[in-house]
């Protein structure tokens, strides 16, 4: 039938972050904007898995969380902790961008621009 010799090249694929930035998308900022969706979408099942275990460990107890979710007011001592899960959970979904923008600052590659007036 089909025989061909097709000739087999091994690429050893990246494990770590390290070195050069790879380009996956020609347009400046597509692989950042990828990079900090995925995040999202990673984050967002966790929540959802975690809500779901929440509803149905409630239910087997015979637990109806409805309209207690939604009006439940958290404590000063909550609210300070959910601040601060909130800022982990910024810096873990924007990362690519402070990465970029830290070895934007700090490329010695980089020709410095015109002087200002």
């Amino acid at each position: 039938m089909f025989a061909a010799k097709v000739k087999k090249t091994q690429t050893k694929l990246r494990d770590t972050v390290k070195g050069k930035q790879y380009r996956f998308f020609d347009a400046q900022g597509i692989d950042e904007l990828v990079s900090i969706t995925m995040q999202l979408a990673q984050e967002l099942w966790v929540v959802k898995e975690r809500l779901a275990s929440v509803e149905a460990a409630a239910a087997k107890k015979g637990v109806l969380l409805g309209d207690d979710v939604e009006g439940y007011a958290f404590s000063p001592e909550q609210q300070a902790i959910l601040e601060d899960e909130k800022k982990k959970f910024i810096d873990r979904v924007f990362f690519t961008l402070r990465e970029q923008s830290e070895a934007l600052d700090s490329d010695a590659d980089e020709p410095e621009g015109p002087k200002l007036a």
